[in-house]
């Protein structure tokens, strides 16, 4: 087997400010006894955002709860599957807003990396577009004209 070895960096950093993000992985992990719920965002001009709750931190799965309130409308005592409920996620649109925090680490060129984050409480399930279509408000049978 042959690899093909790309040196370029495709990292695009989503920008800051309310964005709309698509849920395209959702796992908890490792499969035996999860400890974490990792999510991959992905903005709608392009690049990611990578989430993860830890299911052992109290603050964290509060976090958590306050997100599959919103995404998945769970209520308080629901219990959260972890082999069904983030496979239910994917595919899922939100509004959230995205803030930049500086990394403690830097690049190549001595500058402090940056990273992009969901503020978790302005997390919010797209709402669909129930507007319909032109096409589909073209006149579909002769009774609906007015001859």
């Amino acid at each position: 087997m042959k690899i093909k070895m790309t040196m370029s960096n495709n990292f695009k950093l989503v920008p800051e400010g309310e964005r709309t993000l698509k849920i395209v992985k959702s796992e908890c992990s490792p499969s035996g006894k999860p400890n974490k719920w990792t999510l991959t965002f992905e903005d709608s001009e392009g690049g990611f955002i990578y989430n993860r709750f830890d299911l052992k931190n109290d603050k964290s799965l509060y976090a958590m709860a306050k997100f599959v309130e919103e995404v998945l409308d769970m209520k308080d005592g629901e219990e959260f599957d972890t082999t069904k409920d983030p496979q239910r996620c994917v595919g899922l649109v939100i509004n959230a807003n995205v803030i930049h925090t500086e990394g403690s680490q830097c690049d190549d060129e001595g500058n402090p990396r940056i990273f992009a984050n969901i503020e978790n409480k302005s997390v919010k399930l797209a709402k669909e577009d129930t507007s319909e279509s032109p096409r589909n408000s073209i006149v579909t049978s002769v009774s609906d004209l007015d001859i």
